[in-house]
């Protein structure tokens, strides 16, 4: 999956909207479970920058499927949410160990190696919406008037 994530610290957060902040995910789970991941980078190295990570909100788009097996970046992007429990349902489990395979690492002791990362002192409630309101986004593409902003050959 190819995606573009957005990464805003906490101070840029709360100036968003509540409708914005509905659009956002914290990353101390994702951190702290060992599924944000930096693949070839020794874990040691990576732990101070995962600290500093902890404690910011992103949104992020996929704009290609190749896990679906798609040989160009086909259809409408996707904005995509944050997993916040394996056993929600939201992550299967053959998946994550099919990337500890590949990479050569293990989630379970990853989760050990972070058990001292503390992410947000007071989470925004507005983050992780869909996961805590028990309610999902849809994003429409538009067709609307663009605005020349410069000549085309």
């Amino acid at each position: 999956m190819h995606r573009i994530e957005y990464i805003v610290s906490e101070r840029l957060f709360e100036r968003l909207s509540s409708e914005e902040q509905k659009l956002w995910h914290s990353h101390d789970y994702e951190i702290q479970t060992g599924l944000l991941v930096a693949p070839r980078v020794p874990e040691l190295v990576a732990k101070s920058e995962l600290q500093n990570i902890a404690k910011t909100y992103g949104k992020f788009w996929c704009t290609w499927q190749t896990d679906r097996g798609d040989k160009l970046p086909l259809g409408a992007p996707s904005l995509m949410m944050s997993p916040q429990d394996v056993n929600m349902g939201k992550i299967k489990p053959g998946l994550l160990k099919k990337r500890d395979d590949e990479y050569g690492m293990s989630t379970e002791s990853l989760k050990g190696s972070r058990a001292g990362i503390v992410g947000l002192e007071r989470k925004n409630p507005m983050a992780d919406y869909w996961v805590h309101h028990g309610k999902g986004l849809a994003v429409d593409i538009v067709e609307t008037d663009m605005n020349r902003c410069a000549p085309f050959p």
